[in-house]
């Protein structure tokens, strides 16, 4: 049996798409906080012909990162691929539970990851494009790559404006894009590549509440200048070509997938 793994956190619609794309002779670990997901996952990607081994865990949780290890050394095998898509927005979690989720949950999960990636493994962490909408400070910046994992939730809780679930979550985006940039120098040594994607509008089920809520992000929809909504597909695609040989000199970095949205944002009024 393969034992190289290709691990998916979070089943929602851009996980599934990347499953799918990616898992052809692959053995799928999935993971996710809802054992209802999991198994229509599960059953989906089963009768796609897919080998499928699920893990119902909180990523917010202190002992999340140490529980899927512990998984993984069950199984006897080494990571080949993991696609972290796990996150809560702010339509659905305070801005305590985004901290403990998206920033700390993260960083926990790459650190400890570390030491069971295959030579040649790829990871790819879903961050987002609202990640340019906050500003920090060099210093904060500094902060979010490097301070120590267990500490990154107080440190963001003491900024101004941390209460606002908004604010957390363009934080905790932004978070992620610097940890993937500083994590990467400790995945290279295992002969490893560690990059992050910042999606625009998606039409995942959490994309089309924030649309459907938030006046402001219908907007960004209407002005995207390829004139759609992004789709599950298009991260998949992305995501594919970031695992393969042709993206190699790759890592560290993170590849905004918008549309041309920030684009929109910056420039439009001088064109």
């Amino acid at each position: 049996m393969n034992k190289e793994l290709l691990i998916i956190t979070g089943l929602g619609a851009m996980g599934l798409a990347c499953a799918r794309r990616l898992g052809t002779g692959r053995r799928l670990l999935l993971v996710d906080n809802s054992t209802e997901r999991l198994r229509e996952a599960e059953q989906a990607l089963a009768e796609d012909g897919h080998s499928v081994e699920c893990l119902v865990l909180d990523l917010g949780a202190g002992d999340a990162a140490q529980r899927l290890v512990e998984r993984i050394e069950a199984l006897g095998a080494t990571l080949r691929l993991l696609l972290h898509t796990a996150a809560v927005s702010p339509t659905q979690a305070s801005a305590r539970t985004i901290y403990q989720v998206n920033l700390e949950g993260t960083a926990r999960l790459l650190e400890q990851l570390t030491p069971y990636l295959a030579p040649g493994a790829v990871g790819v962490v879903i961050a987002s494009m609202a990640g340019q909408f906050v500003s920090l400070t060099p210093e904060q910046e500094q902060a979010l790559a490097n301070v120590p994992t267990q500490s990154l939730s107080a440190l963001a809780a003491g900024w101004e404006g941390a209460d606002d679930s908004n604010q957390a979550y363009m934080v905790a985006k932004r978070g992620n894009q610097l940890r993937v940039e500083a994590e990467a120098l400790r995945w290279a040594k295992r002969g490893a590549r560690l990059v992050s994607i910042s999606p625009g509008i998606i039409s995942t089920a959490q994309g089309r509440q924030e649309v459907a809520e938030q006046p402001q992000v219908a907007q960004l929809v209407r002005d995207c200048p390829v004139g759609r909504i992004g789709t599950p597909e298009d991260i998949a695609a992305c995501v594919e070509w970031l695992a393969s040989p042709a993206a190699g000199f790759v890592t560290g970095t993170d590849l905004r997938i918008d549309g041309g949205t920030i684009a929109a944002l910056r420039w439009a009024a001088e064109r």
